[in-house]
């Protein structure tokens, strides 16, 4: 009787009909899988196709080849019959999942994963196989939970059958595998900055490396397309310290017309793309020429109020204060001055950042304080003209016209310097309306840029050259006297406070070293002040050589890369036991229930847990911090999550003190969340 089963069951598997060549549907809970095979029956020898299907419910999606920041690829283990074997993954292109900083590469919807299926030449063809793989991955949309299921499919074996529905749907999920093509790239880093060089026809719109330490996911990506290919400027990620450079890597390219290839990047040889042009903006179509134009002139208006530019500013006001009752040529003549020399930086900065663009370099609005040597320099520079209005020291002889020109002048040198130096200070800053102008201009022809800019620096300007042209509203100015230098001495303390802000960005830039030469050459500087108002030959050498080291301490400092306003916690590993101990202590108790893999956990690790006031507010209210780390299988946090009907993290636990149960905080964490249950 066992027999007469068993044999009836074998002809009714090789009988199967045509519409049953797929598993039977698993739901995982937010995801439905089945396997889909487009040949009913295979002959020995012969390969096929196996799709591992995921319909996604709403929302919800899982990773890609590399997840990005976050996440874990979706995994097969195969379980098959001796002489058959699968083969990779063969994966669609992905599209760019962004949570808050948190950047990952995501499929959602109705995923096909194709697999090829190779059967050998010498598998017995009397019997049925029988294919089995078990699918591992993670769903996430508000929170990420693991899944898995194992899923089972028969195959006949004999006269080779076509599935023609299922093997239409494999053959239009293969179509959207990208294949090589004649695409070619190279990349280089230099530990900063990444350059990744695509040669081939083709507008190039994205880039998704395959390896997930070949660049800094969340951190921008800038396009330039070239005249052959396209340029990707990105930060390198671990996979580039050391030793551990790749000699080359693949990565999936997606094109402009909705196609995608594969291309191997070389790191040890460039390709040639020919001219780059400016990067690719997307806001920058919708602005318009005219809109720039007009968004920068009154962003230039605007930035005479920025806090960066008044302690500048307030020296044009001295100056009009000085000259207000005097010759009307000469006042019209300093206005015009200022505004020649804030036009001509403008226009300066503008040729300056269109030819670094043009080589490739990625800079922006604000790029030169960036350099420390720039910053430290400048604050050298405020802090000896704040001394000079003070009346510490007085330039004297030849340097009268030069130095006294550009603090305490009221010809055309003064304002032509005081417009100069105003731009420089000026670019930290940026004033309303002034962003999409600036972005517009920088991903424009240099004709459009440079029009721009000088349209910002028209609006910069505009003021002081009005005033210029208004004797009645000069005329209410008070005569000069005996206030004039009180207020001469009081615009010396914006000067202090500019250059103790710009010894701030510094200590940013680069450590307490930065700071320290900064400070040694500002100790140099006043040290070469005294010697020059000594006066004597050899007192004006040893004066000059001091002023030589203070230029030099300041423009020694180099750029750490520790700086950062984010701040670790001091935690603990997670368990019960280790809660209620600290319970018993009657301190308050956090529980981050977190994964490496989970995007809002990383969101809110970012923007809050790692921020200084909550680490303020830990410290304040004597809060003992737990983490969870349920990145692999832990049965004891499964359990834990269950307990709050949680299938998945976040979850975010606050224990108050005299409190039976911990209060359940908001998967989307804000400081202010934080504060309200911990204080």
């Amino acid at each position: 009787m066992l027999r007469w089963i068993i044999l009836t069951l074998s002809f009714w598997l090789l009988a199967l009909p045509a519409a049953a060549r797929q598993s039977l549907p698993l739901d995982t809970g937010n995801t439905e899988i089945s396997l889909v095979s487009d040949y009913d029956t295979v002959s020995p020898g012969q390969s096929f196709t196996v799709a591992l299907r995921m319909k996604f419910d709403g929302s919800w999606y899982t990773y890609w080849r590399n997840p990005g920041d976050s996440g874990e690829p979706v995994r097969l283990v195969w379980d098959l019959p001796e002489g058959v074997t699968a083969g990779p993954i063969q994966w669609p292109a992905p599209k760019i999942k962004t949570v808050g900083p948190i950047v990952s590469y995501a499929m959602g919807g109705d995923v096909w994963l194709p697999v090829e299926i190779k059967v050998d030449a010498d598998v017995d063809s009397s019997r049925p196989i029988i294919l089995k793989a078990q699918a591992y991955f993670l769903v996430c949309d508000e929170l990420c939970v693991p899944e898995n299921g194992g899923l089972s499919m028969p195959m006949g074996v004999g006269v080779s059958t076509l599935n023609a529905d299922h093997a239409a749907l494999i053959e239009q999920a293969e179509s959207k595998v990208p294949q090589r093509g004649k695409l070619s790239g190279s990349a280089q880093s230099d530990g900063e900055v990444l350059t990744i060089d695509i040669q081939g026809t083709g507008k190039v719109e994205t880039l998704f490396p395959h390896d997930n330490t070949i660049l800094v996911h969340s951190n921008p990506v800038v396009i330039r397309q070239a005249s052959k290919g396209a340029r990707f400027t990105a930060t390198p990620n671990y996979g580039w310290d050391d030793n551990e450079t790749p000699a080359s890597f693949d990565a999936t390219v997606l094109l402009e017309d909705g196609t995608a290839q594969i291309v191997s990047v070389a790191t040890d040889q460039s390709v040639d793309i020919g001219r780059v042009s400016g990067p690719k903006a997307q806001s920058a179509s919708s602005l318009g020429f005219w809109g720039a134009v007009f968004g920068a002139f009154l962003g230039g208006l605007v930035l005479n109020l920025m806090p960066c530019v008044f302690p500048i500013i307030s020296l044009k006001a001295l100056s009009l204060a000085k000259t207000a009752h005097g010759e009307r040529r000469a006042i019209r003549q300093a206005g015009w001055a200022y505004t020649a020399g804030v036009l001509i930086s403008f226009a300066a900065f503008a040729l300056l950042l269109i030819g670094l663009k043009a080589a490739g370099a990625s800079v922006g609005w604000g790029f030169q304080l960036q350099s420390p040597w720039l910053v430290g320099l400048l604050s050298l520079l405020l802090f000896t003209i704040g001394l000079n209005l003070l009346g510490v020291f007085e330039f004297g002889g030849r340097l009268q016209n030069v130095g006294s020109g550009v603090v305490n002048g009221n010809g055309p040198v003064s304002s032509f310097m005081t417009g100069v130096l105003a731009v420089i200070v000026a670019t930290p800053c940026t004033a309303p309306f002034m962003a999409g102008a600036v972005g517009y201009a920088l991903t424009s022809s240099a004709v459009i840029s440079l029009a721009v800019f000088l349209s910002l620096g028209l609006g910069f300007a505009l003021p002081f050259l009005l005033l210029a042209y208004a004797p009645g509203l000069l005329a209410r100015l008070p005569k000069p006297g005996p206030w004039m230098e009180t207020f001469r001495q009081f615009l010396a303390f914006p000067m202090f406070a500019a250059a103790i802000w710009l010894a701030w960005v510094l200590s940013l830039q680069t450590g307490a070293n930065g700071v320290a030469k900064l400070l040694l050459g500002g100790l140099m500087l006043t040290f070469a002040l005294w010697l020059f108002r000594k006066g004597g030959g050899l007192t004006k050498v040893f004066g000059v050589l001091a002023l030589i080291a203070a230029i030099a301490l300041s423009i020694s400092a180099k750029s750490s890369h520790s700086a950062g306003s984010s701040t670790a916690l001091i935690s603990s590993a997670w368990s019960a036991e280790a809660v209620a101990m600290a319970r018993a202590e009657n301190r308050p108790v956090f529980v981050d229930f977190t994964a490496a893999w989970c995007v809002t956990c990383k969101v809110n690790e970012q923007l809050v847990l790692k921020s200084k006031k909550t680490a303020e507010l830990f410290e304040r209210t004597d809060t003992k911090f737990f983490i969870a780390d349920w990145t692999n299988k832990n049965d004891v946090i499964a359990a834990e999550l269950a307990r709050f009907g949680r299938a998945g993290v976040p979850l975010y636990l606050v224990y108050k003190p005299g409190a039976a149960e911990a209060d359940v905080l908001p998967q989307t964490l804000s400081y202010s969340v934080l504060k309200d249950a911990l204080e």
